[in-house]
C-alpha cells in the first residue's frame, strides 16, 4: 500500500517542484526588467524580451526604439510591482500584476499606476516576454 502511494506521490511532488522552479525563473525575468527600468539599461531590458515579441502592431525593433526613447527622455524611472499572479501552461505563461511607475524629467515628476498583463514564453532555460508591454 505504501509503495502504491509513493508511486503516485513522487510524480506529483516532482511536478510541483518543477512548477515552482519555472515560476522562480519567470520572477527572475520580471525582476530583471524592473532593474533595467530603474537603471535605464536598454541592453538589460531587451534581454528580457523575446525576439518574437509582437504586441499591438509593435515588433521587437519598434519596442526597442520606444524604450530607448523613454530611457533618453527621463532623468529617473522608478517602477514597482505588487500583487503578482503567474499562470504557467507548458512553455507559455501569463502574469497579472499591479504596478506604480514614476518618471522624472527636469525636476517634474509624473506617476502612473495600474494593472498590467504580460505574456512570456520559455526560450531555452529562460522565460522572455512576448507581448503585453
Amino acid at each position: 500500500m505504501i509503495r502504491k502511494s509513493l508511486f503516485f506521490l513522487l510524480p506529483v511532488l516532482f511536478l510541483i517542484a518543477c512548477q515552482v522552479s519555472e515560476e522562480s525563473r519567470i520572477r527572475e525575468t520580471l525582476n530583471q526588467r524592473e532593474e533595467a527600468l530603474g537603471r535605464r539599461d536598454l541592453s538589460l531590458y531587451l534581454s528580457c524580451i523575446s525576439k518574437d515579441y509582437q504586441d499591438k502592431n509593435e515588433d521587437i525593433g519598434q519596442l526597442q526604439r520606444r524604450i530607448e526613447g523613454y530611457f533618453k527622455s527621463f532623468d529617473r524611472i522608478d517602477y514597482a510591482h505588487w500583487d503578482r499572479s503567474i499562470d504557467i501552461e507548458g512553455e507559455t505563461a501569463s502574469v497579472i500584476q499591479q504596478f506604480n511607475l514614476e518618471v522624472e524629467k527636469g525636476g517634474k515628476k509624473s506617476r502612473y499606476s495600474g494593472k498590467e498583463a504580460l505574456f512570456l514564453k520559455k526560450e531555452g532555460r529562460r522565460w522572455k516576454i512576448i507581448r503585453g508591454l
